[in-house]
């Protein structure tokens, strides 16, 4: 497979990682797992070997996209085929404790959590494409586009609830008399996006009415994530990484990871564990089929990756399988005010004294745990973006492309941020980059990585530096944003040309939400879409970081220093 992989840059990565541990890089690639005797260096070196190539992604995708359909269709089937299996009465109370737990989180207080008018309050766009719009932003989806729906409640509910806002309902009446009334689609889009160099990842466009039902659904399930089991996700991340990081220096915490664990959330899972009025929320806002190339599936799953309430059920039902599974070891679901667990969609940290009970009922409940990125024993932990081994973060790097300046940029950066949070020098991997690009592009640490190289003011100062005013100078690569202009006639997109109806309420609603800017609404593309230019800045305070290393990868000011020193500046200038 040609992953168009520098092969001058691997050769270089090699002679660091020899320089370093005594061992080429086919040693750490021939092996499957890391070896518990490994020294810290070599923990790096695993890594980063393993990481380096791995998100690397071809110019032709074929073939992983046909991977990624065989996977979606494989998962689908068995959800198709999930049944109840309660083969001990231990199964059994777990479960029924499953099912209590769910029923707690659906009916606080006895009332029930999902109401539809409050789900309407709740809606929104994502900012992803949806089926019927020309645009990824909340007024084209809304106010300029025929709006698609997959259930002729959700219309008649729409409807009905506009005309309570007398903007909204005259945004409602320009947009159908352009565009005509909602319609009824069969369902999703199946499609695919880069995940890595093996592999795809699945994705399913909504119809919009659904999507801006799901997400408003969504919402109020988080909320009471936050409220039920003190999981917030907006900060959840950040309190998995903590729970694996004292799991790899001893503290009793394991950490699992599940295989495609959105795509095999069953719908005959979900009627057998959740209130059947519940359920019909959920059924009435999913998609029953899904499109691909001409052909449709019927989904036996109950959403997909693209569905706006997928991420926060699928982390609620794994809410509900820890804690079944700790009060029948009464273990405590809370230590203090703090959780005792950590959820965030698949990644889960548990109690170590929980992992057996807790991957009978995961493995009960349809879910295959994914053994090479789950741990129990010995010093390594990740989750949520971080490896950890006794409490070192090792994560590798993981480039996607080196076809722009701005590539080579990003990741001459990120091998220094790992040499600055490992102690691993990388000098020959950073020379070859070097060599490729602008070496007057020095940046200030704080920012984009993409727009140049990140340096100590004292570097820069010793190279080339420009000072007026007590202000240096300096250049760096920016993408040059895209707005859709608001005209009074039309709304125009500039990249594509393509027209908006020009709805004034519809804008006024836009922007009372926060979404539409002066200089007109945002337009949502790829970075590597977008033009690059290059812009001069000046800077009074360069290295204002260093009384917050936070902000600069996780590691102190002199660490990042040091490394930048060990990685560029034996390099001669000019080179």
């Amino acid at each position: 497979m040609d992953t168009l992989f520098p092969s001058g840059l691997y050769t270089a990565i090699d002679l660091d990682v020899q320089r370093s541990t005594g061992k080429d890089i086919e040693f750490y690639n021939s092996m499957p797992h890391p070896c518990v005797d490994f020294s810290l260096s070599e923990w790096q070196a695993y890594s980063l070997v393993r990481s380096i190539k791995k998100k690397f992604l071809p110019r032709d995708t074929t073939e992983q996209d046909a991977l990624a359909l065989l996977k979606f269709r494989t998962c689908n089937k068995q959800c198709g085929e999930w049944e109840a299996r309660e083969n001990t009465s231990l199964d059994e109370e777990l479960l029924g404790t499953v099912k209590s737990v769910l029923d707690d989180f659906f009916y606080p207080r006895g009332m029930p959590l999902l109401d539809w008018d409050n789900i309407f309050l709740k809606g929104r766009c994502g900012p992803g494409s949806g089926i019927g719009s020309d645009g990824n932003d909340f007024y084209s989806k809304m106010f300029s586009s025929l709006l698609t729906c997959t259930s002729s409640f959700l219309v008649e509910h729409y409807e009905r609830n506009v005309v309570r806002w007398p903007d909204w309902q005259t945004a409602e009446k320009s947009r159908s008399e352009h565009f005509g009334p909602p319609v009824i689609v069969n369902g999703s889009k199946l499609s695919f996006v880069p995940k890595n160099d093996r592999i795809s990842r699945s994705i399913c466009t909504e119809p919009l009415l659904n999507m801006f039902y799901q997400l408003g659904c969504g919402e109020i399930l988080e909320r009471r994530l936050k409220s039920r089991f003190g999981i917030d996700l907006s900060i959840q991340p950040l309190v998995n990484q903590e729970l694996a990081a004292s799991g790899s220096e001893g503290a009793p915490w394991s950490t699992i990871d599940l295989e495609s664990a959105s795509d095999t959330i069953s719908l005959r899972m979900c009627e057998y564990l959740l209130p059947r009025e519940v359920l019909s929320y959920f059924k009435i806002m999913r998609s029953r089929v899904t499109s691909h190339k001409g052909s449709t599936f019927t989904l036996d799953m109950i959403s997909t990756m693209g569905n706006g309430f997928t991420f926060p059920l699928q982390t609620i039902i794994f809410c509900a399988v820890v804690e079944a599974c700790y009060m029948s070891l009464s273990l405590p679901v809370l230590k203090g005010q703090t959780v005792n667990f950590g959820v965030f969609g698949d990644d889960i940290v548990i109690d170590q004294v929980a992992w057996p009970r807790v991957l009978r009922v995961l493995a009960l409940l349809g879910f295959s745990v994914n053994q090479a990125k789950s741990f129990n024993q010995g010093p390594f932990r990740e989750s949520c973006g971080r490896d950890y081994v006794n409490g070192h973060n090792i994560r590798g790097v993981y480039p996607r492309r080196l076809r722009q300046p701005q590539d080579f940029y990003a990741l001459i950066n990120a091998l220094n941020d790992f040499t600055a949070r490992t102690g691993f020098p990388l000098p020959s991997a950073v020379r070859w980059l070097l060599k490729r690009v602008d070496r007057s592009m020095e940046i200030p640490a704080w920012e984009d990585p993409s727009g140049g190289i990140r340096m100590p003011l004292a570097l820069v100062r010793s190279r080339r530096a420009y000072k007026r005013y007590q202000s240096v100078l300096y250049d760096r690569l920016e993408p040059q944003k895209r707005t859709i202009r608001i005209m009074d006639d039309y709304i125009y997109a500039d990249q594509y040309g393509r027209r908006r109806l020009y709805n004034p309420s519809g804008l006024l609603i836009t922007a009372l939400s926060g979404v539409a800017l002066s200089s007109g609404l945002p337009c949502r593309l790829a970075t590597d879409r977008l033009p690059w230019r290059r812009k001069r800045l000046s800077c009074s305070s360069w290295d204002r970081l260093q009384l917050d290393s936070t902000l600069n990868g996780g590691f102190d000011w002199r660490q990042w220093e040091t490394a930048v020193y060990s990685n560029l500046i034996w390099v001669k200038p000019g080179r």
